[in-house]
């Protein structure tokens, strides 16, 4: 047996250890769990999952979250160690260390939180080499209570408040660790946000803004609209150019509608002022750009409200009621998308009705 050093914590009544140890032998006495197995305190084990964080780990990835474990009989031990002055509450636990030992030992430990993280080192998974040194964090559990089991869960699963992709992202920002795509888009939102009419109204971490935007959600927005395509005689423009196009073409649709992105009522604005109906707009914004080419008009506000106006007379209703007449087209993306799709098709052909190519 091998000695592993463990350190006594104590809540209220209830005691449990933390210590470090190798994943790999870990596995071997941990219960065994099939793939995608109904189990009764977690959610099923992914084997997508697993096999993701084995290859994070195979390119050096650390995994600095604490594994929580649970003995379920009394084969393991825990031993106070005596006699080291100045040290209190400090035990070991006698593990198995040979095969004969391991094989004795084997289903254990239960894996109460962090079993992707474990299971992704199993000998079936795992895509680490022996011979390097991996130690992993773990908090034991001797053979507790079916009360003290469900404080556990409930600490585990329940009383954890998922961080949201767009904090997430803000905390990648400040780390530099932002993608290629993530990087031009987060830039690009960062300086939405400081121009009218999107001014303090994206949320770019997780401040809380009345009918705001997450920044991750109008970035796939831009992108999903092709914001890419914004060129001049095949030159893409500059980041600031994009930010004057999108705040203008954003401000036209303000002005033709009749709403406000900041303080607009949701009764009388409709989808206008919701992520869906921003969605909508920008996935416009290339077909009447193209337009503007094609007809040799300058990217303006009188010639977007112009457009505007064509098209919300086009579909027969008031420009005031645009977003609120048409409240399915923005039930989901796809339905979003549909809509914008048809509408970009009307604008294509505005202005060419009376124009025969054949000089007839």
């Amino acid at each position: 047996m091998k000695k592993i050093l463990l350190q006594k914590i104590t809540q209220f009544n209830t005691v449990y250890y933390i210590g470090r140890i190798d994943p790999r032998i870990l596995c071997k006495v941990a219960k065994e769990l099939e793939m995608s197995t109904t189990q009764e305190a977690q959610r099923p084990l992914s084997e997508k999952r697993v096999k993701e964080i084995a290859c994070y780990v195979e390119n050096y990835g650390i995994l600095p979250n604490t594994l929580t474990l649970a003995t379920n009989n009394n084969m393991l031990k825990v031993n106070k160690i005596e006699g080291i002055e100045g040290v209190d509450d400090l035990y070991y636990l006698d593990f198995p260390n040979t095969e004969e030992e391991l094989n004795a030992y084997k289903n254990t430990i239960d894996v109460m939180d962090g079993q992707h993280r474990l299971y992704s080192f199993h000998d079936t998974i795992r895509c680490l080499a022996d011979n390097i040194k991996y130690q992993i964090g773990f908090t034991l559990f001797i053979t507790p209570t079916l009360q003290e089991r469900r404080k556990i869960f409930v600490t585990c699963n329940e009383k954890q408040e998922k961080v949201s992709g767009n904090l997430l992202m803000w905390f990648r920002s400040k780390l530099d660790m932002l993608s290629e795509y993530e990087k031009i888009y987060y830039s690009l939102v960062s300086k939405l946000n400081t121009c009218h009419p999107l001014k303090g109204k994206i949320i770019m971490s997780a401040e809380k803004i009345f009918r705001g935007f997450k920044a991750k959600e109008v970035m796939e927005a831009l992108k999903n609209a092709h914001i890419d395509d914004l060129c001049v005689a095949n030159q893409p423009l500059s980041e600031d150019k994009k930010v004057k196009v999108i705040s203008t073409y954003l401000s036209a649709w303000e002005n033709v509608v009749g709403f406000s992105f900041i303080g607009s009522d949701a009764k009388t604005a409709g989808a206008a002022i919701k992520m869906a109906g921003l969605r909508y707009m920008l996935l416009l914004l290339i077909p009447m750009w193209d337009k503007a080419i094609n007809h040799h008009k300058l990217f303006n506000t009188e010639f977007i409200e112009s457009t505007i106006k064509e098209l919300i007379s086009s579909y027969g209703v008031l420009y005031k009621d645009f977003f609120l007449a048409n409240k399915t087209w923005f039930r989901d993306r796809t339905a979003i998308a549909d809509a914008a799709n048809g509408s970009a098709m009307k604008i294509r052909t505005f202005g060419s009705e009376s124009f025969n190519p054949l000089g007839e």
